[in-house]
């Protein structure tokens, strides 16, 4: 029953198509126009109840002009029609779509929206990420004490320095075993941490020894103990590292007013090398009478660099470096930093006062000497600024093991 109507269906169009057809070719203006895409359109397949035969009247306006005129209004309809079904279409699919699926509609509002608080700390993406990280680190070292429930329990502690955040490792003695280098954000020196205590299980150090007979000891390259006067009491220190970076509690911390206060002055005073007329700097160094002196030693595989005044005191002892070449390029940035002048006084965990040179860019600040007061730290700055300008530069041939 279906196929028959279908081919019933089929045989009527067919019908229309051939008197529409027949209409067009009874019009001889319209012979060399190309007609037939318009006599497809009138079946289509989205809107087959669509009448047809009102587009036979637009192909013969040679035969009335009121017929013309009549059909011209209806073409504009038609049009108008056409450009406005597909979005009607368009918007109901769309609607259709989101009534399809009302589960995605309602998701969309509940997704969390994440906010910036204005007053939000400097020093983390958000005070939450801190928390959250705390939480996370202290949790880790708990479970890791109760792993090593027959060892002694240490600590580490974190302080916002004038160049920057530190960790330290304390003993359960009270002696502080470590002091890490500066970072930039609290974040970062919790991540710091994690590193240092990979990097003590890997159990890296090498002990050196300096041209002025202190001991210090050297984690992975890049971890710096404090100086000592023996080679035991080095090692020992040593021991006591490996005993407590992964046996030690996280205290949480929060930076207090006057250690942010202190921190975003020593940013805000910075000088840049913009302001130091290097020309000016060439010709004293040239006419300075030579007093003081860099020092280059070869210490094991390793070079450093000593400024010291003419009595022999120490001003500055470097890190260490690959080759040669590497530590002169040192010097020539120490230079340039004392040149620019971004000296701040700090106080270490011992209680000693120590310079604290920040360099140019983002490198890793210059940290002085420690002294027991703060004038003599101060008197210290006054002479490396006066001795970075009379001092050589000189190679200490002999190798210290």
């Amino acid at each position: 029953m279906a196929l028959f109507k279908k081919k019933e269906k089929k045989e009527s169009t067919n019908a229309k198509v051939g008197e529409q057809a027949a209409a067009t070719s009874q019009t001889p203006s319209l012979k060399n126009v190309k007609a037939a895409p318009v006599a497809e359109t009138p079946a289509p397949k989205k809107a087959p109840a669509r009448p047809t035969a009102k587009v036979a009247p637009e192909k013969a306006p040679a035969k009335a002009a009121p017929a013309k005129a009549a059909p011209a209004k209806a073409a504009p309809a038609k049009a108008a029609t056409k450009a406005t079904a597909k979005p009607a279409a368009k918007a109901e699919t769309k609607t259709a779509t989101k009534a399809a699926s009302p589960a995605k509609a309602t998701a969309a509002p509940a997704k969390p929206r994440v906010t910036v608080s204005p007053s939000r700390s400097f020093f983390a993406t958000t005070e939450e990420d801190v928390r959250i990280a705390f939480d996370q680190a202290i949790a880790e070292a708990e479970a890791q004490i109760r792993r090593n429930t027959d060892r002694a329990v240490g600590k580490y502690e974190f302080a916002l320095e004038v160049d920057g955040f530190h960790f330290y490792l304390w003993a359960n003695n009270g002696q502080m075993l470590f002091d890490s280098p500066s970072f930039t954000t609290l974040l970062g020196a919790l991540n710091g941490l994690k590193t240092f205590q990979k990097a003590v299980v890997e159990g890296s150090f090498d002990v050196r020894v300096d041209k002025y007979n202190r001991y210090r000891f050297i984690l992975a390259r890049k971890y710096y103990g404090e100086n000592y006067t023996t080679r035991e009491q080095c090692l020992k220190c040593v021991e006591s590292v490996k005993n407590f970076a992964n046996n030690s509690k996280i205290l949480r911390y929060v930076p207090s007013k006057e250690a942010v206060k202190a921190f975003e002055l020593a940013k805000i005073s910075k000088r840049t090398p913009e302001s130091i007329d290097w020309r000016a700097v060439e010709k004293a160094e040239a006419q300075a009478q030579k007093m003081g002196k860099f020092e280059i030693c070869a210490e094991g595989d390793q070079y450093c660099f000593y400024l010291t005044a003419n009595n022999g005191q120490i001003l500055y002892s470097s890190r260490y470096y690959a080759n040669e070449k590497a530590c002169r390029n040192g010097i020539d940035s120490f230079k340039r930093a004392a040149y620019v002048g971004n000296f701040f006084v700090d106080r270490d965990k011992f209680g000693n006062y120590r310079y604290v040179l920040k360099n140019i860019g983002s490198a890793p600040s210059f940290i002085g000497e420690s002294y027991d007061n703060k004038p003599q730290c101060e008197k210290i700055i006054d002479s490396v600024k006066k001795f970075i300008v009379t001092a050589t530069i000189e190679l200490e041939v002999k190798a210290i093991v």
